[in-house]
């Protein structure tokens, strides 16, 4: 157990060191928000899934690439931004819109990744003069089933632990995919491809150390299992929707509401890969994705 717990301390302070160094805080008229930018070009702003921060925005602007600005801000409760007294997918889509405030920014393409699809919705719903296109990645679009009772009780526990996620990880990473759908077939024909098992890999990277999103994940589980039906029909901008339909973390139920009630929204309906299809099938979903981001860039 020695060499394990040396090279958890060891990565631990490394991650640490890192998200301190990438970000910044901005102080907008919503209150503090921790985001970080790369690139040129049209600008994407990246709600991240659960687990994440802006690290995880990042991680999914290297896998999208392309000639744009991407804007990665954490959501509420992770890493340096703080939870609000309303911490509502509203709420944190009018904090998006005084970040871009901030920082000089007319309007974005934003993309909605898992559980930061709702506020990407609510953006493009309540800033629409500001929104110039939308995607959603494997993204709830309708409440998420609770877990159940005895994993609702032990989920909070858990995330007081760095230590407990990262052995879990460290021994078992094909446990972790399979666990977000990425069947062992799967895996087994992609575990060549080092690109993509590079990606998978560094998708994790994005949730360590898990006690500095601690808040941010017990928000996105009050958020997701109850809020209500949004009115999709009036969101007037281009939408491309993606969603696989093994997804066991977001049903695929979401991305086809989403598909069917966004005017004109185009589905990519993806047979395998699980929560992680865009990783998986990234040589199916990237193209359409950068495609969409030039039709839509300003």
């Amino acid at each position: 157990m020695l060499p394990f717990i040396a090279g958890y301390k060891k990565e631990n302070l490394s991650a640490r060191s890192r998200l301190q160094a990438g970000s910044q805080l901005f102080k907008t008229s919503a209150g503090v928000v921790e985001a970080a930018l790369i690139g040129h070009g049209s600008t994407v702003l990246i709600s991240h899934g659960s687990g994440g921060g802006y690290d995880m925005g990042l991680w999914l602007a290297q896998l999208i690439g392309g000639q744009f600005q991407y804007v990665a801000p954490s959501r509420f409760g992770y890493l340096r931004t703080p939870v609000p007294s309303n911490p509502a997918p509203e709420a944190q889509a009018d904090a998006y819109a005084a970040l871009i405030d901030t920082l000089n920014i007319n309007s974005v393409i934003i993309i909605g990744l898992s559980a930061g699809g709702p506020s990407a919705l609510q953006f493009a719903l309540r800033h629409s003069a500001r929104c110039h296109g939308l995607i959603m990645l494997s993204a709830a679009s309708q409440p998420v089933p609770p877990l159940p009772p005895i994993l609702r009780a032990i989920y909070p526990v858990m995330l007081k632990s760095d230590f407990i996620p990262w052995l879990f990880y460290t021994v078992a990473p094909h446990a972790v995919f399979q666990a977000n759908g990425v069947s062992r077939a799967l895996l087994a024909r992609i575990k060549f491809e080092r690109e993509k098992m590079h990606f998978l890999d560094a998708l994790y990277r994005t949730t360590f150390p898990t006690t500095l999103r601690r808040e941010g994940m017990i928000n996105d589980m009050q958020q997701l299992t109850k809020f209500p039906t949004y009115p999709l029909q009036l969101i007037a901008v281009p939408a491309l929707v993606v969603h696989a339909v093994n997804d066991p973390i977001i049903p695929v139920e979401s991305g086809e509401y989403s598909a069917q009630k966004i005017p004109n929204a185009r589905f990519i309906r993806l047979e395998d890969g699980g929560h992680f299809a865009c990783v998986t099938h990234s040589e199916e979903t990237m193209p359409v994705v950068r495609g969409f981001l030039k039709r839509c860039g300003v």
